[in-house]
């Protein structure tokens, strides 16, 4: 799920990066392996935000969905806050999950 420097996974179930409130950031959700363990393919994603956060785009290629998140406007985020971004997927056969990482306010 979480890959990279960005993420901290010390713990694997709630994954968090930092987030700069003035930033835009293409977040990536990988479900290719989940779906190829299935031997589905990819149908339909939602993508999520606890207040505060928009999506304001989102793709899926090769099983990847990319979100491109950033602060609501007008909102106020609270520095150490950690918010959510939830990408719930849905195959061709109907079956259905999610991950969901978590941005960690913090001014740069």
């Amino acid at each position: 799920m979480a890959t990279g420097n960005f993420w901290d996974v010390t713990n694997a179930k709630k994954p968090f990066g930092e987030f700069d409130p003035n930033g835009i950031y293409d977040i990536p959700f990988d479900w290719a392996t989940w779906l190829t363990g299935l031997g589905e393919t990819y149908a339909s994603h939602t993508i999520t935000c606890a207040t505060g956060l928009t999506c304001a785009t989102s793709a899926q290629n090769a099983g990847v969905v990319v979100a491109r998140i950033k602060k609501t406007v007008g909102a106020t985020l609270t520095e150490g806050d950690k918010i959510a971004v939830t990408c719930h997927i849905v195959t061709t056969n109907g079956q259905e999950e999610d991950q969901t990482l978590y941005l960690k306010v913090r001014e740069k």
